[in-house]
């Protein structure tokens, strides 16, 4: 071999490795699509478009113009965070999320594999809602899930997909700007321990009545007498007793005794006036 051709072929070697390496350069897919220009510069000024071209297997969530809505607003250091939750480590197209297993899955995204998320910020969670259509949102605990797929904008199987997104998804904190988390619900005193004027509300078949009925033991006592509560009053004096004593409490019981002086005093003022 003359050495003037062992340069060419360390070069064809070079560009055989580059080539390799870059299967694709997302900035020149999306410059065919015009409608998502405002994204398309955002992913170069970022640097994400440069972190996308050295992956070899990814999906963006792209967002149309004038869909960036709060992005635009933030720093450029939040704009990578947020950008790189819109970029999925693995393949995915319509196809493939419309038979999701059960309808739901948990995606990683290059925020996650930056190494600088907290907590669920860099996974996304995607699912089938009651409509059939699909839903994108952050995983993390307060973040909102409204973002749907809208169609897919094109792909090279199966290195990188680009789908269309109705609106951006925000991790809750990836601005630094906690939003305040709904807190758990402590047990009232109520949910713990009901009253029984609400355990009565609550099962109606516990009565009174039932509670004072004879039980088959009571109707078969060889000894009523050993039974308490077992007899039953004879007599209409008997009744009145048992009336009387049947709240058998200590506040009954001195009423009647109360009753009973009063009227024993009555009975000895009219006999004194006779």
């Amino acid at each position: 071999m003359s050495h003037s051709a062992r340069p060419m072929i360390l070069i064809a070697a070079v560009l055989l490795i580059i080539s390799s390496a870059s299967a694709f350069n997302i900035t020149l897919m999306l410059e065919k699509y015009p409608e998502f220009g405002e994204f398309n510069s955002l992913l170069s000024k970022t640097g994400i478009a440069a972190e996308i071209n050295r992956r070899r297997t990814v999906t963006v969530l792209a967002l149309s113009n004038g869909r960036l809505g709060e992005i635009n607003s933030k720093t450029e250091d939040v704009q990578k965070r947020i950008l790189s939750n819109h970029v999925v480590l693995d393949y995915y197209d319509t196809n493939k999320l419309n038979k999701l297993k059960n309808g739901k899955a948990v995606l990683t995204t290059l925020y996650q594999a930056s190494g600088t998320a907290d907590d669920q910020q860099g996974f996304l969670n995607v699912f089938h809602n009651a409509e059939g259509h699909i839903i994108f949102g952050s995983a993390q605990r307060g973040s909102q899930m409204n973002s749907q797929l809208e169609s897919a904008v094109t792909a090279q199987p199966y290195n990188i997909s680009i789908l269309s997104i109705s609106s951006p998804i925000i991790a809750n904190g990836i601005d630094g700007n906690w939003s305040p988390m709904p807190p758990m619900a402590a047990p009232s005193p109520s949910d713990t321990a009901a009253s029984p004027a609400d355990d009565a509300a609550e099962s109606p078949e516990v009565t009174v009545t039932n509670a004072d009925a004879p039980t088959s033991d009571d109707a078969t006592s060889p000894n009523p007498a050993e039974a308490p509560g077992a007899g039953s009053p004879t007599s209409p004096d008997d009744a009145a007793d048992a009336d009387a004593d049947a709240p058998n409490s200590a506040a009954a019981v001195s009423g009647v005794s109360l009753a009973l002086t009063l009227a024993s005093a009555l009975a000895l003022l009219v006999a004194a006036s006779l």
